[in-house]
């Protein structure tokens, strides 16, 4: 062992050493880079790839030679080691797996210390067996061993063998039994003795006496029903004794393991042995008799878990039997046993109890236990067993009165002094039982419909006494038995509510019955118990003061919908056009109670206006006001009206709540809807007057910004105005493409009256406007829009004159026209300031549309092909014009645009001249193409000389290159010789003059 620990010492040293050695090559070859990047010279770089070398060398020697390395440990190895023995496992170890070799035992040291905890349980019982092993392994004994050990496993075995024989040879069925009481009798005695004669072994004396109980139960099992050696009266009394037998030796020796022994035999042994089957009243009454045994044990050894699982397999075993009964079974039988069974662990759970630890620490976990479950037992196992909801009913209300009686006479009974915590603990847990028992008895005795209402009363009782004499868990009780009659009341109330749902418009058909009872019982209920807490607010917990909130939170849903409901029992649509006056009142209720949840509760009555206009819809097909019926009008006008009305209401009560925000929104949002609120039914009913009507709309707005200087407001307007812009145009569109009969041009007219007056208002032609704060604020509502304006001006030029003059391509000639005036000449004026970009290109774009028209007439060789040529001459003039003329605004569009303009301009300028001629030329008219595309590339390349146009080249050279390849591959193919000669020497002339003048041009800007 201490030679392989200096072995791994030396292989982390070796290892130590290695990583330091890796970790130097590295830095210096990182340094010898980072020199070479700095000098960037050949002869640093030849040095460096030699040092480089040198250093891969060195580690590749490091790496691959671990035996230099091993060598310069070898003489701190111990002297009982040869060199040479580590020198030859060096050398015999591949040089792929030494570096294996090296990480081996990492491996392995690993694996060893994740296994072993694995294995740490089986290596406690492998060890002593293997040192026994080694024992006689050194003495050269180890076959003995082995055939020790399997000599003794044979014994067991034949041993074990013989037994069964016997038993099943020499002994018959009663020797059997007779043979197991003496050993089961024989065990108990032993157990005995140990307990009384070494009381420090007395845990071991009671585990041999619950053995001996065990097979005692083993052999009344066996004598009776398996061999039936004994009767049945017979075995009845054995089990009978045995458990009795049980029971005393549990007594006598307080011993928890016999008792528990005792416990499960005497409950379960009868029901195995089928001793009281089929009569479960004998049954249950020897199970009360051993439960009552028992709890009074559990008090004596002072094991409170032993009455726990007493009454666990009790209620397992009432349970069982009860379910088990006969149909003909009479239930009084064992409806009386159970009453046994309740009071015996009521009396358990309510006697021997600490004042001192209850008021410390309140009562103990385990009686609350007890207490519950022996109350939710009774109540099932008398469920099932009564004959009838009466005769339940009775049974119940009967065991009020020994709980009332308990309640007075506890000390007479448990011993309590009348002012001690304990009796005030008796008397809260009577008046809870008898609280419960009593509302159990009302629920089965009384009608549904009234169940509810009783409940309810029961537990404001409840309450209002727990809170009088301060019994916590009588609230509690009283609590429960609210929520139980709230949840009876409502499912009734919503029940009637769902009975009196008809179609559409009334919706709710509702009468005075019970259900509308329901409800006021529930808003009185809630009203009351609010009351009740506010009252009693010092002697309540703080849990309960939540809960006052809640209840008043409760008592304003049931006040508004008890409103509303009685309202719809008279008038069933005036139920949602009269939901804000409750909505006022529960606005008003937040603001004096502080409630937040009172106040959007409230709010929330907004909705319900619009059910009857939803309603309304359902029955008329559309929302369209003009043909709802009456009351979906009136709802929307109140919805409407009542958008101002609840920030009306607000600001009188002067409420700065969560909910004020909301209301403020709401009055925007009735400002919002004021001007476009009769859009839509001038667009439903008189469709014609609508681009008149959304200008009136747009002078509402403007009207109410003005006065008002609301944000949402302003951007309303903008979109107003821009809409009715468009609008405008649109109506223009449909009167001409689709019949449209509408006041199209009028609408148009009074937009352009409208954007003037708007520029004149708002000083939309000033840098800085002037005057009042009003017209301020209107200048910078109205700033995006007067760039709209002169666009305005254009679509109402290119729409009156094109009804004037039917022709479209005069039509935007006209307004390139316009824009190309306007980038040109009035570029001071301010709202053209941030729009030179747009002008610019909307003429350009203008031009190669008026192209495209002009290329479509040709084609199509309409009549108006020479005029739109006309026209798009003027247009490329113009074109021109911007792109190559330089002044202010072109310094300020040209940068990053001005090439993509110019070749733009050239290859639009290509169809033009190519439309021109096939119009003007019949015959010649495709070599006069071929020379007008040498011209141009002709002119393209004299303007190449120039720095800022000499990016043309590119595409005068593809000028050149079509040019020449139409009429080599094309214009020769159909010309006569005559014209090759003319359209060469043509060419040529105009190829050479070029030549020359480029030439000159070039030489003398040289």
């Amino acid at each position: 062992m201490e030679s392989e620990l200096l072995s791994l010492r030396a292989e982390l040293a070796l290892l130590e050493r290695d990583n330091r050695r890796r970790l130097e090559t590295f830095e210096r070859r990182l340094s010898a880079l980072e020199a070479q990047l700095k000098r960037g010279n050949t002869e640093n770089k030849d040095a460096l790839s030699e040092n480089t070398t040198g250093l891969e060398d060195d580690l590749a020697l490091l790496m691959g030679s671990p035996s230099e390395s091993r060598q310069t440990i070898e003489p701190t190895q111990p002297a009982n080691i040869p060199l040479t023995t580590a020198s030859a496992e060096s050398k015999s170890i591949p040089q792929e797996n030494r570096k294996v070799s090296v990480v081996t035992p990492w491996l392995q040291e690993g694996l060893a210390s994740l296994v072993a905890p694995a294995l740490e349980p089986l290596n406690r019982v492998w060890e002593p067996l293997a040192n026994f092993y080694r024992h006689y392994q050194r003495q050269g004994k180890a076959p003995v061993f082995f055939m020790t050990a399997a000599g003794i496993l044979a014994l067991v075995f034949g041993f074990a063998y013989l037994l069964q024989f016997s038993f099943n040879n020499y002994l018959g069925p009663a020797g059997k039994v007779a043979l197991g009481f003496v050993v089961a009798a024989a065990t108990t005695i032993g157990g005995v003795t140990f307990s009384q004669r070494m009381p420090h072994m007395a845990d071991y004396g009671s585990g041999l006496i619950a053995l001996g109980v065990i097979l005692l139960y083993l052999c009344g099992y066996f004598a009776g029903p398996y061999y039936q050696l004994l009767p049945v009266p017979v075995g009845v009394g054995l089990l009978v004794a045995t458990t009795g037998f049980s029971y005393l030796l549990a007594l006598l020796f307080e011993t928890r393991v016999v008792s528990m022994v005792t416990l499960l035999g005497g409950a379960t042994m009868p029901l195995v042995a089928n001793h009281f089957d089929p009569s479960a009243l004998v049954y249950l009454s020897y199970l009360l008799a051993l439960a009552l045994a028992m709890l009074h044990l559990s008090r004596q050894i002072r094991w409170p878990q032993l009455a726990i699982v007493t009454m666990v397999l009790s209620a397992g075993m009432l349970e069982f039997s009860v379910s088990n009964l006969d149909e003909a079974t009479s239930t009084w039988g064992p409806l009386l046993i159970l009453h046994g069974f309740f009071y015996g662990f009521a009396h358990y759970a309510l006697r021997g109890l600490n004042a001192e630890l209850i008021e410390s620490r309140g009562l103990e976990r385990k009686r609350l236990i007890i207490i519950a479950a022996n109350l939710v037992l009774f109540i099932h196992i008398s469920w099932s067993l009564a004959p009838n909801s009466n005769a339940l009913g009775i049974v119940w209300l009967l065991n009020l009165l020994p709980w009332m009686a308990l309640a007075i006479y506890s000390r007479w009974l448990f011993g309590y002094s009348v002012a001690s915590v304990s009796a005030r603990i008796v008397q809260n847990m009577a008046l809870l039982h008898g609280g419960l028992l009593a509302g159990l008895a009302i629920l089965a005795l009384c009608s549904p419909a009234l169940l509810g209402i009783v409940w309810c009363l029961e537990g404001l009782l409840l309450i209002f006494l727990g809170a009088r004499f301060g019994f916590l868990s009588v609230r509690s009780e009283g609590y429960i038995a609210l929520s139980a009659a709230g949840v009876t009341m409502l499912w009734q109330a919503l029940t009637w509510v769902a009975g009196g749902v008809v179609p559409a418009p009334m919706l709710l058909s509702l009468s005075a019955d019970t259900g509308w009872g329901n409800w006021l019982a529930l808003c009185a209920a809630a009203f009351a118990l609010t009351r009740l807490l506010q009252h009693c607010a010092d002697r309540i917990t703080p849990k309960e003061h939540h809960l006052t909130s809640f209840a008043d939170n409760a008592f304003v849903v049931f006040l508004s919908t008890s409103f509303l409901l009685s309202v719809g029992i008279l008038w069933p649509q005036g139920m949602w056009l009269l939901a804000l006056l409750p909505m006022g009142f529960l606005i008003w209720h937040g603001k004096r109670t502080g409630s937040a949840f009172s106040e959007w509760f409230g709010l929330s009555h907004y909705l319900l206006l619009f059910i009857p206009l939803l309603a309304s819809a359902s029955i008329v097909g559309n929302l369209h006001f003009y043909d709802q019926i009456p009351y979906g009008k009136i709802a929307s006008v109140e919805a409407f009206l009542s958008l101002w009305m609840i920030a009306a209401l607000y600001k009188h009560l002067d409420m700065q709540s969560t909910g004020f925000s909301l209301a403020l929104n709401l009055r925007k949002l009735f400002y919002a809807l004021l001007p476009a609120f009769f859009l839509p039914t001038v667009l439903y009913k008189a469709g014609d007057y609508f681009p008149i009507a959304v200008w009136l709309s747009c002078a509402i707005a403007l009207a109410l910004y003005t006065h008002l200087k609301l944000e949402v407001l302003k951007q309303e307007l903008r979109i107003l105005i821009a809409g009715a812009s468009f609008v405008a145009i649109i109506s223009c569109a449909l009167q001409e493409f689709a019949n449209w009969q509408g006041f199209a041009l009028s609408g148009l007219l009074l937009g352009l009256v409208s954007m003037a007056a708007l520029l004149w208002i708002g000083q939309g032609l000033r840098r800085k406007p002037v005057g009042q704060d009003w017209r301020l604020a209107l200048h910078r509502a109205l700033k995006p829009l007067f760039p709209l304006a002169f666009y305005y001006l254009a679509a109402t030029l290119l729409i009156i004159s094109y009804a004037l003059s039917r022709d479209f391509a005069l039509a935007l000639l006209l307004c390139q026209l316009y824009f190309a005036g306007l980038y040109i000449f009035k570029p001071q004026l301010a709202p053209l300031r941030n729009q030179l970009t747009p002008l610019y290109m909307l003429s350009l774009r203008l031009f190669e549309f008026i192209t495209l028209l002009q290329v479509a007439a040709v084609i199509v060789n309409s009549n108006k092909a020479p005029m739109i040529g006309i026209y798009n001459l003027v247009a490329f003039g113009v074109a021109s014009l911007l792109v190559y003329q330089r002044n202010f605004a072109n310094r300020a569009v040209w940068p990053g645009r001005r090439l993509f303009n110019l070749w733009g301009l050239h290859l639009t300028a290509i169809p033009v001249y190519i439309a021109l001629l096939a119009q003007i030329l019949e015959t010649m008219w495709l070599p006069a193409i071929s020379f007008a595309l040498v011209v141009h590339a002709t002119l393209l390349l004299f303007q190449t000389l120039k720095p800022d146009t000499k990016k043309l080249l590119k595409l005068s050279l593809m000028l050149f290159g079509i040019a020449a390849l139409k009429i080599v591959l094309w214009d020769m193919q159909d010309f006569s010789l005559i014209q090759k000669i003319v359209v060469c020497m043509l060419v040529g002339l105009c190829m050479l003059g070029a030549a020359f003048q480029y030439q000159k041009f070039l030489t003398a800007r040289s």
